[in-house]
This record gives C-alpha cells, structure tokens and sequence, in this order.
C-alpha cells in the first residue's frame, strides 16, 4: 500500500483536480513519484535581507528599505517609466504598458507600500547602483533560505510548484533507500537529499544533495546498462587457426601498436564464453576496419557467420566491395543486402544466410528486420555507431547469442562514451598507419575565397578530386537549403565552371546515393554537398576539401569531414571558410587547424558546445538524466560505472540488493 501511494496519480495530492492534473502532466509528471525527482532549475537566495548601501553590483541579493522619490511617467505609446529609491541609494526602474487614464496598476500597488523588499541582480547606474525590473515584495517574504524555481507551463505558477513539491514530501517517508551500504557511507541519505534538493537550508546542503542524487542518477543507469552483460553465456570461438594466421600474413601493410593491442583484446573476447561487448574508438584514419575483418575471419574459422551494419547504402557498398577484396580469397563468401535492392535479390541473400551459405553479410537497418534469420549468427559489427542506439544494437543481437563488436567513427570523450556505451568496453587506437600523412588544415579569410576555388582547380587539373562541404541545420532548413543550393549553382556555373561537378543534398532521395558513386568512380571532380560527406566515405584520389561557413559545425564534425581527405598516398588540404569573426568563433576553429588528434578534439568540443553538437544530433527531447551534466559531473560518472561493475560482479543477480534491484527493475532506460 505504502508504495502505491508514490505511484498513485498526482490527484492524490491536496488542491490538484483532474483540470490541474492535465497542465502538470505537460511537465511530464504523472505520479507523486514524478514530482519528488522532478528538480528546480535554480534557486533564489533569500538566506539574508542585505541593506539598500550594501548591495553588491552582479549578485542576485534580496535587499529591504524604505521607497521613495516615486514617480511615473509616459515614455511612448502605452509605454511607461516608474523609477524610485530604495533606501536613498538604490536606484529601481520598471517598464509598463498602460495606455487608460492615471497611473498604471503597477504603480498603485507600488504607492502603497511604505517598506519595500526587493530581489534582483543590481548593476552600475549613473547615481549609483541601479536594478531594472526588480521582483518585489510588498511584505517580507515567506520562503527564508533558498527558494526554488522550477520548470513551468502556461497555467502553473512557481507558488503552484512549490506546494506541490511540499504535498510530495509528506509521502518521503515512503521512499526506500537504494544505494548498498558501503557506497552509502560516502553520501548523504536519499529521503534528506531529496527534501534538501528541493528546500535547501544552504548552498552547502544542496551541493551535498546533488551530489548524492547525480551519482544515484548514474549508478543505476550504469547497472542497468551493465547487468545484461554480466552472466550471459556467449559464444566461444576457437583459436586462431590457419583462415586467421593466412588472413594476417597477406596484409598488404604492417600493423600499428594500437592495431596490435586490439587485436589481443578481440582474440580474448572472442574466445572468452561471456558474450564480447566492444567498443573499438579511433581517430579518423586509424584504421579500425582491419579489426572488423579479422574479427569476421575468426567468426568465419569457428562455423560462424557475420552482420555488419552500416548507417547508409553507399557505405554498405563500399565496405561489401572492402571485405570481397579481403576476404574472397581466404574462401569467404561476403554479400550486401539493402532496402534498395530487388525484393527477389533480397530474398536470395536471406535464403543463403538461414541456411549457412553465407559467411558475411552487410546491410542496412535491412539487417533488423523480422524477415532476416541466420544458421549461426556469431557475431555482429556495427560501424558508424552514433547513429544506431542500444535499441538497434539489441535487435540486430537478437538474431543470435552473438559478440558485437562496435566502431567509432571520431572519439567521443569518455564521459560520452561511458553514457551512451557503458554497456560496452572500450578499446581505443591512438597512432595512424605509417605513411599516412596529416590534413594540411588552413582557416581562409572569405576575402580569398576564389584564390581556394582556383587552388581546387589546380588539383582536379592534377587528377585529383575534391568536396565542398554546406552546413544544413535543421531549425532553418528551407532557407539554409534553398541558399546553399543558389550558392552551389553559382560555384558550378563561375569558379568550378571547367570541372565537373556533382551535387547532394539531403532532400535528395535514391539520386543522392548515385551521385556518391560517380563520384566514388572519379566521373566527377568535385563533390558539392550540403549535407555532411558521409562519415567513412574512403575516396583516396580525393585531396582537397573547402568547408563553408565553417563557424557552424562543431569541431568533432569538422575534424570527420577532414578525414575524407588524403586517404591515399597524396597529403590532403582542408581549407576552413568562416564569415563569423567572432573571438568564440575563432577559438573554436583555431582548436581544429592546430590539432590533428581527434581524441583531443572531441574533448574541446563537449567543452566548447555541449554533448549534444558532439554527436551531431540536433534535438536530444527529453534529456537522459534530470539532473547530472555530462561536462560537469565526469568524475562522478567514472565513478558510478566503476561502483556498479563491482556490485554485479559480486553479485550479478543483486540478490543480497532487494531495494536496489526493485529501483532498477522500476526504471526504464
């Protein structure tokens, strides 16, 4: 019964009808439960009342005094000015609008007032400190310490807010505690930090709150994403045998050190009997696809068979034409199966795979669909993986008890990674392959713009080939598209008018992908996209790539784009146009022409913009936790994975954990 009343409806609590409850739902709060983890967004400090003389300019203070020299006058139409002082120092300005006769409201209700409390942040005026539409008080206020402000809607008011959370708390009570006792040691209890998130006596007990509930938040996402993985039983490959050892002594290169060690920790993985969850990260030209293919070989060697999936159709037939290339001599069957191909192609490609026929397949979202079954799926490849989440990675698992073996496309920092693949473990190549040579990176003042068009001519005049690259972002597409598209017209008929030309953009739909072939096929020179040059494209006659408006893509997209460039045995110059002279601006470009480690990069990047530019996507809705930030609270998320590794290492099924493991099972990720 106790239970039930934190599960119960909102309208169980005092003053909330059903009319209420349908406005408090937009905030996404259904239950009691909902309002007790539902957090205030900041606080306003009424800890002291601060005398009018001793304010101090850029602090947000509550401040008492006497009012006087008040006064009102028209400044234009309906607009008006109430100006006065607090306690003969403080200067208060208020704009209205009141176009009737007399004085406006405002100023009524301010004439009445004798004593005057105000809060807001002051700022220096001519005679001295000055606030502009200060928040005031015609009594002292109730609230004394930190009074919390919430997220709101149209038709719920902060006072709304704040009685709710104090209806919720009556039910705290109810709450059981969820962290272990040893891990418990270190933070202050869940009901005290729940009651002081929300009614701090000080700022020292909110931090101390936060800190308990931002490691609560990634604990129990980490034993979540960990659990599954703990006691499964995978599939144990053999030894390395004769497919493998062949397939290692015709590379056509030698291995770097980073190679190497991934290698190692894939071969034990792999012939371990607990299921492989790897992520493979590496800087753009790394070289992670031969870790993929000997991944494959050993599956192959063991009677297994292989899906790797890919975000596009274009990278699908690139990497199927790779693997033929390497695999087809060892006696590995490799085939492609895409949405796009014929329905009776496709159906082909699945007969083989349910029966064993086929060794390796490589695929779009085609490969999760009901229709595909495989003979013995033991193991999965997915590439590009920022744009598949834990959900895709899952179905294509479901297919068998299979090793997955991730690849990133850029680094992502570790406090991303262990948020978005803490169900994986990571292993990272650091070094490139000898003789791959670094992307010449030049930030271009627009003045020199045709200067960089006549050097990409110069270039295709050489055999070369070369991307022009538009940024799209989503809020403003149709203006964004229809301007790049005006502007690539106009490249196409001036400055590139002696080349040949393709050009893409994402409202194009099967054209896109054939487009990228002709020019994967050298039938054009220069590439104009206002879409992102699909990440993994390996074009290694292309040597050239101008970035337009470069000030509006984040640097981890930057640093990929620039990867499409110098892949073969020519260097590669990646020119950054930018016409935002901003110092931010600036700082952030600077970042990429002077460094070419990715993982660096991706680290000034969370920094500079937040996770969400990091992984290009532009919308996250509801963010993944109520209160941690990534930027901020990596420590604590390093710590929380650790903790929760231990705990299901101990115990995987968390039986001596019943509280925790009810939490866990309550919660969806």
């Amino acid at each position: 019964m106790q239970h039930n009343i934190l599960d119960a409806p909102v309208t169980v609590l005092a003053g909330i009808g059903e009319k209420r409850a349908a406005t408090i739902r937009q905030l996404g709060l259904e239950t009691v439960r909902d309002v007790l983890f539902s957090y205030p967004r900041t606080y306003k400090d009424f800890q002291q009342v601060v005398e009018p003389d001793k304010i101090e300019v850029g602090v947000e203070q509550l401040t008492s005094g006497l009012l006087t020299n008040l006064h009102e006058r028209r400044i234009s139409q309906g607009r008006r000015l109430i100006q006065g002082q607090l306690g003969g120092v403080l200067g208060l300005t208020w704009f209205v609008y009141h176009r009737g006769q007399g004085t406006s409201y405002l100023y009524r209700k301010l004439e009445r007032a004798k004593q005057l409390w105000v809060y807001g942040t002051a700022k220096p005026g001519l005679f001295g400190p000055e606030m502009s539409s200060p928040e005031f008080f015609l009594t002292a206020p109730a609230h004394q310490g930190l009074m919390p402000i919430y997220p709101l809607v149209s038709g719920i008011s902060n006072e709304q807010r704040v009685r709710l959370a104090k209806a919720a708390l009556k039910s705290l009570h109810l709450l059981p505690e969820c962290l272990p006792e040893p891990i418990l040691q270190d933070y202050m209890g869940r009901q005290q930090a729940l009651q002081e998130i929300h009614f701090p006596k000080n700022w020292t007990s909110r931090a101390q709150a936060r800190e308990r509930l931002v490691f609560e938040e990634f604990f129990l996402f980490h034993l979540g994403l960990q659990r599954g993985k703990k006691h499964t039983d995978g599939i144990a490959h053999k030894p390395n045998g004769k497919l493998v050892k062949e397939f290692l002594r015709t590379l056509p290169f030698e291995l770097t050190k980073g190679q190497k060690a991934a290698l190692r920790q894939v071969t034990l993985d792999m012939e371990g009997t607990r299921p492989m969850r790897r992520l493979i990260q590496g800087d753009v030209g790394s070289g992670k696809t031969v870790v993929a293919e000997y991944g494959a070989v050993k599956a192959v060697e063991s009677q297994g068979q292989v899906a790797m999936m890919v975000p596009t159709e274009v990278l699908a037939r690139q990497m199927v034409g790779r693997l033929k290339a390497s695999l087809e001599p060892l006696g590995i069957s490799a085939q492609l199966l895409i949405g796009n191909m014929k329905s009776k192609d496709q159906e082909q490609v699945r007969d083989l795979l349910a029966t064993g026929a086929l060794d390796v397949v490589v695929g779009t979202h085609a490969l999760i669909t009901e229709k595909v079954n495989f003979r013995h799926l033991s193991l999965a490849i997915v590439d590009e993986q920022h744009r598949f989440g834990v959900r895709q990675r899952s179905a294509l698992l479901g297919k068998g008890n299979a090793d997955l073996l991730v690849m990133s496309a850029t680094p992502i920092p570790r406090s991303l990674a262990l948020t978005l693949y803490g169900d994986l473990d990571t292993t990272e190549i650091r070094d490139l392959p000898k003789g791959r040579q670094l992307v010449d990176t030049r930030l271009v003042d627009p003045a020199r713009r045709d200067d960089v068009y006549r050097y990409v001519v110069s270039r295709v005049r050489r055999g070369e080939q070369a991307y022009v690259v538009f940024p799209i972002i989503e809020e403003s597409e149709t203006l964004d598209l229809k301007a790049a598209t005006q502007e690539m017209e106009e490249l196409e008929r001036s400055l590139l008018a002696n080349v040949r030309v393709g050009l893409i953009h994402g409202q194009m739909g099967k054209e896109k992908d054939e487009v990228f072939q002709a020019f994967y096929d050298h039938k054009i020179d220069v590439l104009l996209a206002t879409t992102v040059v699909e990440v993994g494209m390996d074009v290694p006659n292309a040597t050239v790539m101008v970035i337009e408006n470069a000030e509006r893509f984040g640097l981890a997209q930057l640093h990929q784009l620039r990867g499409r460039v110098g892949r073969g045995s020519k260097g590669g110059i990646c020119f950054l146009l930018a016409y935002n002279a901003s110092p931010h601006s600036r700082e952030r470009l600077e970042v990429v022409r002077r460094s070419n480690d990715g993982f660096f990069i991706a680290e000034e990047d969370l920094r500079l913009r937040g996770p969400g530019d990091l992984l290009g996507i532009r919308q996250w809705g509801q963010p993944l936790f109520r209160l941690a930030d990534l930027r901020e609270d990596r420590e604590a998320l390093q710590l929380a994975a650790e903790k929760a590794a231990a705990i299901l290492e101990e115990d995987p099924n968390l039986t001596s954990y019943p509280a925790l493991r009810g939490e866990l099972d309550r919660q969806t990720w």
